[in-house]
């Protein structure tokens, strides 16, 4: 276009939009003409857009609400211009509602934002995070002639300012007249640059790539025609692709997939024109049962995924389609996103989901045209950068004429930042209330609609924002467009939630945050919408605070829960919203009068029993007829508690008072037959018994007084037709044969007993006697009178509430691998050493189940007649075939027989089957039976020294006391692992736990803490010895380093030390880059000589060059002047692969941060 300067009567425009329902702009690049872009619309989203030399940037001539970020203007008369404005109060004209503007950098500009103002409804403006170089007035009122903010010469900040109402921590709201506001603190993870831009990504390009490394989906053989099913050759493609850290190009067309399509971490997809992924099948048709379509990464995977230009869509009833999964979680900044990629359900040909197939507002549920459960799934643990995507939901067809939905849920989120939101609500609502037709609790937090009343239809409708137990989440604009609703945007127990240039259409309340004040759309009308410049409810406090923390049930840990699908998973582990007492009631029990600390109220709360009903309800729903591996329910453990509520909250019908306050009030008769009919006979008391007796979840099962009492009240009570008989367990009794008791040791449980203190008493493991009991429900709470088996006796640790792998081995002599062999629920990387311990104690092994067993408990039984361990080893019976890699260190050997059982041969031998499988290796514990192999020898008796670790401990080097520099951000020399305050901790402890983790380097801090790591960090200074003069506290002649300093120690004879490259220098002979001593040595390297010059020269900087020669250093000489990094490529003497410098070029290295930024 013409630029300003050379014609000023241009009429030219960049982008001229009249109207329409946006929408994005990114990445444009604007030069010359009047206006580079003169725009209306009803939202809209524009990032990354240039100006240069228009006499108007932009101009806005309407809007509801409109989202700028990260927009240059450059030598323009005028940045932005806003026309006319909403209008005055209360105002209903089509004017501009709402603007965000942040992140701008303006340069050379007269005036950066030209606007009106009312005195208090007007366009709500809100500036952000932006910079002003050399710009006259950077906001000015032009229907005043009012400078709002002055700008001048050099750079001119606006952190955030604006003009507007907005909606305080406390509920109140008030217009702000052009103030200056508060403003979120923008992660790190979110931002860019020193002014902490919010970051963007334009979408890859991938111009540097030769074709070999691009695939064609269509030439590998899928169709893309519409109806072949193309998920298997996709699979492959993807796969493949993935492998070869290719691309995968996707042609125009509709590519049918009738299973998950698998996208791994390492691919890049980009389609032609949005070809679409079509999931269609009878597998994603239960609502019930959702299935994936497109499944991106999976669960805890970290990396790189790029995909641009595609579009994902079902075909026909598909209820219960998840139609993306997201699971991974970026390797680096922006490497995993969505460019350009959209969701579509229905309102297209070939969708079978058309109008003429689903006409709306029809009054019923046609199952042919319910479709997709969920669009985008972000699990837990990933992330994702979004950038233009789109997710519609057909509320009319392409070829006819109506209008997006997006509906967002943020369950448990962190570090959010969403530019515009736009939402619509289901036209099908209110002729079906939300959540229909769809069924709550399949996914996180899925809502309820609880506070709505059955006679309103205008309640229960789609939110169009929820935050639930999230934080740091930051929506720069919400757009709400519906037809009259009573709530729209939903908090929930959330804090650091900042929402600006919230805009609504048609609902009552703009923001309903739970038990708050809500925001209504009345008072704040703006325009055609309500806007308000800020919603502040949560940015300080916690928005939506409930009145109940919550609990979960099961959790991820729970024993048996990975055997669920995944929506009962889902089920099974949500938040029940409930007095945390009501969590204890996961057993039969008699649930009388509470301990005067406890809320009766609380437990009594409708909102308590709501919430109980509605796990028990969704896990009916998604778990179905799914049990545990005991027999009983999924919802077995929600069903006790459940009743635990109802027994506790039971009322006088006549007093309203609690029953058990009445029951407590009855005179203290000593039997049954003395009761009086009065109190035998009362409501309470008789409700109780009839309760009891009508559920399997009471105590009335399991204690003969309670049935008495109901056979007693039948007789002396007008009670007719009441039955006694008392219902099933929920815990199905097994019809197999009775389990062996490897000890031959049982056990009548009594009042009190737990299984930490059997396993105490008895030198057994308490996990084994839980996992080896079915009959035991709890280990926290044992019922008397059960025969149990003892497990085989050892030698026992009680674990701490703080202990670790680490701490437990230090404190034993043990390796972690050990103690997870002798103690196998322990998972591999020992996450669970804690969790685990709510429901399988606190009494691990320490040594291999088995021995003499030494007891007093009421057993007719001899103890087993000699221990698992043989004395001596002796050789094997002559001519035998040992079995491949039994020890040969065993005093008792055993032939199989043909007929032989793992069971017969552990029995016989007293030996339990971890020291069996552990001395005879080729024998699994899961398939021990099937690997015996007759005709072959056995060690059934193994000595002690089979499994002695023969490893000797390497020597070790003391490298001195070491500190972090004050002035760096780290805290410590050593960070791959740490453990504090163990006993007993000595130098050879700290270096054995390291060292099973093959970590070379270690370090010992304050007596009682062991570091480990691969080398010393960066930032490392050595301190006098003085420092680290803390005696172990497991060996008093070690020093273990010193409260603000570590005693740092290696296995090897050269301690390996962070640093980072400062470049390659051109030096010669005469002129060397640093100013230190030189060491020419034939195996010189890389790690040689940064060790050598940091450890033994107490050097900052180190530099090699010519592949051999190591230069120590304090400075690097003012004249030095760095090339091209190419140039440092003599490649190191040692034959490690690293470079040495090159000839006359010397690579410099530094281990001090403060250097790394100075160069």
């Amino acid at each position: 276009m013409t630029k300003f300067k050379d014609d000023p009567e241009t009429t030219q425009q960049g982008i001229y939009i009249e109207n329409g329902s946006g929408g994005f702009l990114s990445d444009l690049y604007f030069v010359g003409g009047k206006f580079g872009a003169y725009m209306g619309n009803q939202q809209f989203t524009a990032s990354g857009l240039y100006f240069e030399e228009a006499e108007t940037a932009i101009q806005i001539h309407w809007d509801w609400g409109w989202t700028m970020q990260n927009i240059v203007v450059d030598n323009c008369k005028t940045g932005l211009t806003i026309v006319g404005g909403a209008g005055g109060p209360m105002s209903t004209g089509q004017g501009i509602g709402s603007l965000h503007l942040t992140d701008l950098r303006f340069h050379y500009v007269n005036v950066a934002v030209s606007t009106s103002v009312m005195s208090d409804n007007s366009t709500a403006l809100l500036l952000s995070n932006s910079g002003f170089y050399n710009v006259d007035t950077i906001v000015q009122d032009t229907f005043k002639n009012q400078v709002l903010i002055r700008g001048g010469k050099g750079t001119v900040n606006v952190d955030t300012w604006g003009f507007g109402r907005v909606t305080s921590a406390n509920g109140t709201a008030a217009f702000h007249n052009g103030v200056n506001l508060d403003s979120p603190v923008r992660n790190d993870s979110l931002v860019t640059g020193g002014r902490k831009q919010f970051f963007t990504r334009r979408r890859p390009k991938y111009d540097d790539l030769g074709f070999s490394q691009i695939l064609d989906a269509k030439a590998d053989g899928a169709k893309g025609d519409g109806t072949t099913d193309d998920t298997a050759v996709l699979n492959h493609l993807l796969s493949a692709a993935a492998n070869m850290s290719a691309i995968v190009y996707v042609p125009f067309g509709v590519y049918i997939i009738t299973d998950t399509v698998e996208i791994p971490v390492g691919l890049r997809v980009i389609g032609q024109a949005w070809p679409q992924i079509m999931a269609t099948s009878s597998r994603s048709a239960d609502a019930l049962k959702p299935r994936v379509a497109v499944r991106v990464g999976l669960p805890g995977q970290v990396g790189v995924i790029e995909v641009q230009n595609m579009m994902v869509t079902v075909k026909g009833a598909t209820a219960g389609a998840i139609m993306m999964e997201w699971n991974v979680h970026e390797s680096s900044q922006g490497s995993a996103g969505l460019w350009d990629t959209h969701f579509r359900v229905g309102g297209a040909a070939g969708t079978d989901l058309t109008a003429k197939d689903c006409p709306k507002l029809s009054g019923k549920v046609n199952p042919n045209c319910v479709a997709a459960s969920l669009m985008l799934y972000l699990t837990p643990d990933s992330s994702g950068y979004f950038k233009n995507v789109w997710m519609w939901t057909a509320d009319h067809d392409f070829d006819t004429a109506d209008q997006i939905q997006v509906d967002i849920y943020l369950s448990g989120a962190e570090n959010v930042v969403i530019g515009l939101i736009q939402t619509e609500t289901p036209y099908f609502q209110s002729s079906l209330q939300a959540p229909a037709p769809f069924k709550p609790g399949v996914f996180p937090n899925d809502p309820e609609f609880h506070n709505c009343t059955k006679t309103s239809k205008s309640c229960a409708m789609a939110w169009a924002l929820c935050i639930i137990d999230s934080s740091a989440v930051h929506s720069c604009l919400n757009s709400g467009r519906n037809d009259c609703q009573d709530k729209i945007f939903y908090t929930e127990q959330s804090y650091d939630v900042w929402v600006q240039n919230l805009v609504t259409l048609g609902s009552i309340e703009m923001a309903s945050p739970l038990n708050g004040v809500p925001t209504l759309g009345k008072p704040n009308r703006n325009g055609f919408a309500s806007s308000i410049l800020a919603w502040l409810g949560g940015s300080k406090n916690i928005t939506g605070q409930r009145n109940f923390e919550g609990y979960r049930i099961h959790s991820e840990l729970t024993i048996g829960i990975e055997e669920f699908s995944e929506a009962c998973q889902n089920a099974l582990t949500a938040l029940v919203r409930c007095d945390n007492v009501t969590s204890e009631c996961r057993s039969a029990a008699y649930h009388g009068i509470l301990p005067i600390e406890v809320d009766v109220d609380s437990i009594c709360d409708k909102d308590c029993a709501e919430a109980i009903s509605d796990w028990l309800s969704a896990v009916d729903t998604y778990c179905g007829d799914s049990k545990w591996e005991n027999g009983a329910a999924a919802g077995v453990m929600g069903s006790f508690i459940s009743y635990g509520i109802n027994e506790t909250c039971q009322t006088d019908k006549k007093t309203g008072k609690y029953c058990n306050d009445v029951i407590l009030g009855f005179s203290n008769s000593g039997s049954l037959e003395s009761m009086a009919n009065s109190e035998l006979c009362s409501d309470c008391y008789v409700g109780r018994l009839k309760m009891m007796q009508a559920s399997p979840f009471s105590y009335y099962r399991k204690e003969p007084y309670y049935q008495n009492a109901l056979k007693a009240a039948v007789s002396r009570c007008p009670l007719s037709n009441q039955p006694r008989s008392a219902k099933d367990s929920p815990f199905p009794s097994e019809t197999t044969e009775d389990a062996i008791c490897l000890s031959d040791v049982k056990y009548v449980t009594q009042s009190g007993d737990t299984c930490d203190s059997l396993a105490l008493k008895y030198s057994v493991s308490s996990a084994a006697i839980f996992i080896g009991n079915p009959d035991i429900l709890d280990c926290n709470n044992i019922d008397p009178g059960v025969s149990i088996c003892l497990p085989l006796q050892c030698s026992t640790y009680k674990l701490e509430t703080d202990d670790t792998c680490m701490s437990v081995a230090i404190a034993t002599g043990l390796q972690p691998d050990t103690i997870r062999l002798l103690n196998p629920w322990i998972h591999e990387l020992c996450c669970n050493i804690q969790t685990a311990t709510e429901t399988l104690g606190r009494v691990i092994c320490t040594t291999t189940p088995g021995g003499k067993y030494e007891h007093d408990v009421n057993s007719t039984n001899s103890d087993p007649a000699y221990s698992e361990y043989a004395d001596k080893s002796v050789l094997p019976p002559k001519g035998a075939t040992i079995a491949q890699g039994t020890t040969e260190y065993c005093g008792r050997w055993y032939t199989v027989q043909k007929g032989d059982d793992c069971a017969r041969v552990l029995v016989q031998h007293h030996i339990s089957l971890l020291l069996f499988t552990s001395a005879n290796p080729s024998v699994s514990q899961d398939t021990c039976s099937s690997d015996l192999i007759p005709g072959q020898t056995y060690c059934v008796g193994p000595t002690k020294d089979a499994f002695v670790d023969r490893t000797p401990i390497p020597p070790y080097w003391r490298y001195g006391c070491y500190a972090r520099q004050q002035d760096t951000g780290n805290h410590s020399v050593l960070i791959f692992d740490e453990v504090n305050h163990v006993k007993p901790m000595s130098i050879v402890a700290c270096q054995s736990y390291c060292l099973s983790y093959s970590w070379y380097v270690f370090g010992l801090q304050n007596g009682d803490s062991c570091l480990c790591d691969s080398r010393l960090r960066m930032d490392s200074r050595l301190v006098d010895d003085s420092k680290c003069n803390i005696h172990c506290n497991g060996n008093t002649t070690n020093l273990c380093g010193g409260s603000d300093a570590v005693q740092v120690f290696s296995d090897e004879s050269l301690l390996r030390v962070e640093h980072t490259s400062l470049g390659c220098f051109i030096q010669n002979d005469s002129k060397h880059v640093l100013d230190g001593e030189t060491i020419d040595e034939k195996d010189m390297s890389v790690e040689k000589c940064a060790s050598i010059c940091t450890i033994n020269k107490k050097s900052d900087f180190f530099s090699l060059s010519e592949g051999s020669i190591c230069t120590c250093g304090q400075k690097v000489a003012t004249w030095a002047k760095k090339t091209d990094a190419g140039e440092c490529n003599v490649k190191c003497i040692d034959q490690m692969g690293d470079t040495c410098g090159g000839k006359g070029r010397a690579e410099v290295h530094t281990t001090k941060t403060k250097n790394a930024i100075a160069t």
